[in-house]
């Protein structure tokens, strides 16, 4: 199965420090974990409610799969795999970004 877009969910902050800067490693966790972790998207939701639950002032970037370099799907805690990205984010790799309201993001 072929997958066109991932996601990567983060704050209007990092948003806003990506969108200056042009170029983004990820937030703490990504580069402590040492890759950038996205969703596809069915698992954007799920991510929200395990890692962002009751945060505000959350953005979600959109972003096209065959403009990412190192992107590896591995598997997470739970079996599920998830897309990775080894690489840094170029704001051209970004496609659209939508604000996230509430716990759940509907597309």
């Amino acid at each position: 199965m072929r997958i066109d877009y991932v996601y990567k969910i983060c704050t209007k902050k990092e948003w806003n420090f990506f969108k200056e800067k042009k170029t983004w490693h990820g937030s703490n966790k990504d580069i402590e974990d040492g890759f950038i972790h996205l969703s596809d998207r069915e698992q954007v939701n799920q991510t929200l409610k395990k890692y962002f639950s009751n945060q505000k002032d959350l953005v979600l970037l959109i972003l096209k799969t065959d403009t990412l370099n190192n992107l590896i799907w591995e598997k997470s805690t739970n079996d599920e795999k998830f897309p990775h990205l080894y690489s840094k984010l170029q704001i051209e790799n970004v496609i659209d970004s939508k604000e996230i309201i509430g716990d759940q993001y509907l597309f």
